[in-house]
């Protein structure tokens, strides 16, 4: 904001007008030409870049006109960037953030997404290119062949699973009685009113769910095995 503060507009677009069609790094980017708007913070060595951006703008003259009556359309086309899509320009600077962060001994273990094809691929090929853990959840049978080929060209590993036929998690009863607490060893659930009763009865109900009761013997046995 201080850089702000102490340059005009005409000093800022003459910077990134310099910028632009160089290969100097980062400032090859169409985003990192503007590094001082968008991480001003990050070191040049930590950004993690294809040079994506600064993509070509095309005439679509008779496009315009078919559609929607413009005699001098141009058509910005973000498809030839990296990974085919505009996600590019944003997950260069996430991927970047990600790396300033673990290199500052962050605990920042990696980065996921759940995509339907584009954000997926974008995010697969910018970790990769950083040595960065990355997992993407796309959904079944609603992602092109060339969207789930480019996470798996950057080394994701498909996993492929189903949904389990059960999912166990602690939660109330159907039928609410009011009963007095005992002592337990599990004390966090020693609550006398619990604010989450009637969303955890009807998330029962509505999942088709069942209830286990465990003694304080098999409460003390499972946390010995944990």
């Amino acid at each position: 904001m201080e850089a702000l503060r102490r340059f005009d507009g005409e000093y800022w677009r003459s910077l990134f007008d310099s910028r632009v069609g160089k290969t100097t790094w980062p400032y090859g980017s169409g985003v990192w030409s503007k590094k001082e708007w968008v991480l001003p913070v990050i070191d040049d060595d930590d950004i993690v870049s294809a040079f994506e951006g600064n993509s070509n703008l095309f005439w679509a003259e008779r496009f315009g006109k078919h559609l929607v009556g413009m005699n001098d359309l141009w058509v910005k086309h973000c498809g030839i960037s990296h990974t085919g899509s505009f996600k590019d320009l944003g997950m260069t600077v996430l991927v970047s953030q990600v790396n300033r962060l673990r290199k500052m001994n962050r605990p920042v273990v990696g980065v996921g997404c759940a995509s339907t094809g584009d954000t997926s691929a974008a995010l697969s090929a910018y970790c990769a290119a950083a040595g960065i853990p990355s997992i993407a959840f796309l959904p079944a049978n609603r992602i092109s062949i060339a969207q789930l080929v480019q996470p798996i060209a950057n080394g994701a590993f498909q996993f492929d699973w189903q949904v389990p036929d059960w999912v166990i998690v602690p939660g109330g009863y159907s039928d609410f009685k009011p009963v007095k607490a005992s002592d337990t060893f599990a004390s966090a659930i020693q609550i006398g009113d619990p604010v989450s009763i009637d969303r955890a009865v009807y998330a029962l109900k509505n999942s088709n769910g069942i209830v286990e009761e465990a003694s304080e013997e098999e409460l003390m046995d499972a946390m010995a095995m944990a």
